[in-house]
């Protein structure tokens, strides 16, 4: 859960960063791909945190020895 929360953040900084590039006047090309890139790592750390989530559940309901926990 809290990774997922952070990646939730870093994504949402992602596009309050690409709001103020549009408010800004003269924004050069690199700095919009530098908040794509913060947006898609966002949403890609959301993606890895439910994987591994899944894996883990995974792992418990298979391993005899994890399962008497």
């Amino acid at each position: 859960m809290h990774t997922t929360v952070l990646a939730y953040v870093i994504a949402v900084f992602g596009a309050w960063g690409l709001f103020v590039l549009n408010n800004a006047l003269d924004v050069a090309l690199t700095d919009e791909a530098i908040v794509f890139g913060l947006i898609g790592g966002g949403f890609a750390m959301i993606g890895v945190a439910q994987a591994l989530r899944l894996l883990l559940v995974v792992v418990r309901n298979t391993s005899l020895a994890l399962a008497a926990r």
